[in-house]
Formats: C-alpha cells, structure tokens, sequence
C-alpha cells in the first residue's frame, strides 16, 4: 500500500531535505506523486461506486464512507498543506503533513482490509 511509504518514509524524510531547494524538490515530488495517486483514488472511488450499486450492503457503504473521508482529508487538509510546502521548508507544515495523514493512512488501510474481507468471503 503506497500510504504507509509516503506515511512512514516520504512526509518524514522531508525534513532532512535541502532546505535552500526544498521547494522545488517539493515542487517536483508533488508533480510526480500526482500521476501515481490521481488515477488510483479516481479508480479506487469509481470501483467503491461500482461496488455500491452492483452490491450493496454494510462493507460497500463503509468503504464508500472511508474513501469519501479520505478525499475530504486530501481536499481539505492535505493539499493546503502541500501548496504551503510549496512555497519552502516549514516543519510545522511538515509535521502537520504526517500527523492529519494517519488519517488517510487509517482509512486506507480500513479500506484494504475490507478488501480483504470480500475476497476471503466470496
């Protein structure tokens, strides 16, 4: 799961970076993820939609829920903080970054093993 190398690895390791190119770095790592998690999570949310029509019950519903929780992290807390980042090294910022994305890392995981769950279930 990509979430637990950004979570555990990538947002904490900003802080040994270059400070006097951070924001380019920053610059060039948020260009670069976006082309890997854009289509992930637009694909995540079209199979968890696909999933609530297709098969309605308890876990696409959780599962819905827990995407769309993920996305308002991500819309709300997530980018804000990034677009800041942006802009040079803030450890705040940083350290903001890693603490509100434990809640996308949660969700994410929830989502998984629920995954899991249909699969071993089915």
């Amino acid at each position: 799961m990509l979430i637990w190398l950004v979570q555990i690895i990538i947002y904490p390791g900003m802080h040994g970076w270059d400070q006097a190119r951070f924001a380019q770095l920053h610059k060039d790592y948020a260009t670069r993820i976006s082309f890997i998690v854009g289509p992930l999570m637009l694909g995540q949310a079209a199979l968890a939609l696909h999933q609530l029509v297709t098969a309605p019950g308890g876990t696409a519903i959780m599962q819905t829920l827990l995407i769309g929780a993920v996305w308002g992290v991500t819309i709300f807390i997530s980018v804000p903080l990034h677009r800041r980042l942006s802009d040079g090294y803030e450890e705040k910022n940083v350290n903001r970054l890693v603490t509100t994305n434990w809640l996308r890392t949660l969700c994410w995981s929830l989502v998984f093993l629920l995954d899991m769950l249909i699969l071993v279930s089915a």
